[in-house]
């Protein structure tokens, strides 16, 4: 942590930062901390900043570790001997059992260096059920001095019972003029507003997006998208293709299309669109298909994006989701 330890926290944390820190200082902090929000407002990196605050031997007054420290150093090179990141070991797969019962082990919860000891545990709602109770075993009977740091955007996917041992804290969405400017001050050339519009305002999530190759491919797949209901381009041939590119960003963009394509079709001045550069286009797609399929439609993105990380076939569920899309189109001319 030796550069710039003050940015660890993002500007919009720093409400839930100060609330931590009085709970430290008032020794009050919980043994198990569910930290969510969705994708993109920084949850992992508020979780390690917390970490990297307690471990650190000498923070400064905002709380911010020091980066100088042993500890810090330590933390840095990835050798704390009381940090621990439990995460699955390929994307998309679980969080097992064996990681849980190796942290849970009785020695390995007790600090080695006399502070915190700090497990971080990203996404929490990747542990499969086994995982799950070895963990809810270990909430059930608290050790001293150990805190556990659960990170998802998808905390109904966790027990109940998991949830209600946990102190709750939400990662809120920040408002957009912080948002932009902080686009700005990471360097970013493009429309920091039309990049939070496609983010639903993640200031993470668009950075991500801020590339110029990852807009143009936006363009280029709603071009397919909208060729598919001209009859233009086959489904099948078109899901061979987006089967090799990131699902859940696919899915994203998808359902975002929809979305504004229900949003202009009820109201053509409606605001805060999802793809704000693409009105006129999704407005006239939406006016050629009727309401219970564009609903329909968006029912069964949703279905596929909850069963990410599920073992599915993505070619075979594009084909299936892009068939029933070539034939919702209804007779009133085909979209552009």
């Amino acid at each position: 942590m030796t550069s710039s330890p003050a940015d660890l926290v993002l500007p919009w944390q720093q409400t839930q930062w100060e609330q931590l820190r009085a709970a430290h200082r008032a020794q009050r902090l919980p043994q198990a901390l569910l930290i969510s929000g969705i994708p993109g407002v920084g949850k992992g990196d508020f979780a390690r900043a917390l970490a990297a605050s307690l471990l650190c031997s000498s923070p400064g007054g905002d709380g911010q570790p020091c980066g100088r420290c042993q500890g810090c150093h330590l933390l840095e090179v990835g050798n704390h001997p009381d940090y621990r990141r439990l995460q699955p070991e390929e994307p998309s797969k679980v969080i097992k059992i064996d990681m849980i019962r190796e942290f849970t082990r009785g020695e390995n919860l007790t600090a080695q260096a006399g502070g915190y000891k700090l497990v971080i545990i990203e996404p929490a709602d990747a542990m499969n059920q086994a995982a799950a109770n070895a963990l809810l075993k270990t909430l059930e009977e608290p050790v001293p001095w150990t805190l556990m740091l659960l990170v998802t955007s998808a905390p109904g996917r966790l027990p109940a019972t998991i949830r209600s041992r946990c102190q709750k804290l939400q990662i809120e969405v920040p408002d957009r003029r912080l948002a932009s400017q902080w686009l700005v001050d990471q360097g970013v050339r493009g429309d920091p507003d039309l990049l939070l519009a496609l983010a639903s305002g993640a200031p993470m999530k668009a950075l991500e997006l801020a590339t110029e190759e990852t807009l143009a491919s936006r363009i280029k797949l709603l071009g397919e998208f909208a060729a598919i209901l001209a009859q233009r381009e086959d489904p099948v041939t078109v899901a061979a293709r987006w089967s090799k590119l990131d699902l859940g960003r696919l899915l994203n963009w998808y359902s975002g299309w929809l979305i504004d394509c229900l949003r202009l079709k009820a109201d053509s001045g409606a605001r805060d669109l999802i793809n704000p550069d693409q009105r006129k286009r999704l407005q006239a797609i939406g006016n050629r298909i009727e309401f219970d399929e564009l609903y329909r439609l968006l029912d069964e993105a949703y279905g596929i994006i909850r069963n990410l990380g599920t073992p599915l076939n993505p070619q075979m569920t594009l084909e299936g989701m892009l068939l029933t899309l070539s034939a919702s189109i209804v007779g009133k001319g085909k979209p552009d």
